[in-house]
């Protein structure tokens, strides 16, 4: 016998060792992937990124307040320069008066020192803005992680419609061939023929829907965190036991710490910072006291304090030129201030301000409301879905008790395998209802979590 050259060999070897691996490739069951895995990707969901930028953006503004509240310092200038001239004296004589060339080099420096100077008054709104972001970013996270649940489950489940509908339709053509054979040996209808196909269509139709329910909980997690996961399977199952959380803390959490409740405390304050700024401006005068001392060749330094405006400035300024040596050092003070003893407009601003505030007392008023009633009524929902969990699980216990029944007669000789089988799968469909039941518990724990601000 001749045996081929040696690179025909490997050349075979190497072609049947890509058929196997292809081969490999191809039977490889997809990947598994938990629920705590889908969990550790919600960062990257579209959602959650635009909250967490939005709470950079507003640590970036309160970093910038904060550093506002130091000092401010400017650098300041002026030159001028008068070319030569002559002049002419009472008697008629004229002189030459020569060019001079002047100007003032100085620094500035400004201080929000009170507490209603306007960069406390930022400082105040970027940290409430702040706070703001930090809960939406949090709501982000939960309502995130809510969807990937629902997403997931609902692949749970799409997978167990398509193997109890693919066991159904095994059932049902069982049933359609027995059906024929009756009817051939002329102990049945053709009625029971076709009625024995519709079901088989039946199950047909519910093996496709299964499958394009599980395509579609596939799409919608990963749309959800915004990655392609590929072809994977779930298999995470729901909690078999479930705790209701303490009514009375859910309410306490959700009135003190949901976004709405936030946002309302916020807007409370903000209208409240308005209605004290117009009422200082009627209280308060606007008055600015200034000290200084120079005016000779070492330069002039000046503090000035402004009471409405809550802020502290210092300059000290150095002439230059021709004015650099004229002059003498002197103490100065002053102070000038005006207040408005009659202003309609002003009382107007006053009553709105006030408005305002009562306007956000509601406001803040509502959304706990709000907040309190969510909870609540989210807390009657979950009972109400434990309520049908035990539900269910006795229906599996009785459609349990009916395989076994089943299974006893087919012993005896006085049942079918047909009977036994129809038996376990209504068996398999109450189990499917079970999990379901608690699929919808776990969602409904979930939803009444995340209205009182998530779990602790």
């Amino acid at each position: 016998m001749r045996r081929p050259p040696p690179s025909r060999l490997l050349t075979l070897a190497l072609l049947l060792g890509a058929a196997h691996a292809q081969t490999a490739a191809q039977t490889a069951p997809p990947a598994d992937l938990t629920l705590e895995q889908a969990y550790a990707q919600l960062a990257q969901a579209p959602g959650v990124t635009r909250a967490a930028l939005s709470v950079q953006v507003a640590q970036q503004n309160l970093q910038a307040a904060r550093a506002a509240l130091g000092l401010t310092v400017s650098v300041s200038g002026s030159a001028s320069y008068a070319g030569p001239t002559t002049t002419t004296a009472s008697d008629g004589t004229s002189a030459a008066v020569n060019g001079s060339l002047s100007g003032t080099a100085g620094a500035n420096v400004s201080l929000g020192l009170l507490p209603w100077s306007s960069g406390q008054s930022s400082l105040r709104a970027s940290e409430r803005s702040l706070a703001l972001a930090q809960a939406n970013l949090r709501d982000a996270n939960l309502t995130t992680r809510l969807n990937v649940a629902q997403a997931y489950f609902s692949a749970v489940l799409a997978t167990q419609d398509i193997t109890l509908a693919g066991r159904t339709l095994d059932l049902r053509q069982r049933q359609l061939t027995v059906a024929q054979a009756q009817q051939a040996a002329g102990n049945a209808t053709a009625e029971t023929v076709l009625n024995a196909q519709s079901a088989v269509q039946a199950a047909q139709n519910s093996v496709t829907q299964a499958q394009a329910s599980l395509d579609s909980a596939r799409r919608t997690l990963d749309a959800t965190l915004g990655s392609a996961l590929g072809d994977v399977t779930f298999s995470t199952l729901p909690d078999a036991t479930l705790t209701l959380p303490d009514l009375t803390a859910l309410v306490a959490r959700a009135r003190a710490s949901s976004s709405d409740v936030i946002s309302a405390q916020n807007a409370l304050a903000s209208a409240q910072e308005s209605l004290e700024a117009d009422q200082r401006d009627a209280r308060l005068p606007d008055l600015t006291a200034s000290v200084g001392y120079g005016g000779g060749a070492a330069g002039t330094v000046s503090a000035s304090l402004n009471l409405k405006q809550g802020t502290l400035g210092g300059s000290y300024s150095l002439p230059l030129g021709d004015r650099a040596g004229t002059g003498s050092n002197r103490l100065t003070a002053s102070v000038s201030g005006s207040y408005v003893v009659y202003s309609p407009a002003q009382q107007a601003a006053l009553s709105a301000a006030q408005a305002g505030v009562t306007q956000a007392q509601l406001s803040l008023t509502v959304a706990q409301q709000n907040a309190e009633l969510d909870v609540r009524s989210r807390f009657v929902t979950v009972q109400t879905n434990l309520s049908a969990v035990q539900a269910r699980a006795a229906q599996v216990q009785a459609a349990q008790l009916a395989v076994q029944t089943a299974q006893a007669r087919l012993d005896a000789g006085t049942g079918t395998a047909d009977d036994l089988a129809a038996a376990a799968l209504t068996l398999a469909q109450a189990e499917r209802d079970l999990l379901s039941a608690r699929i919808t518990a776990q969602l409904s724990l979930t939803q009444l979590l995340n209205a009182a601000g998530g779990p602790q």
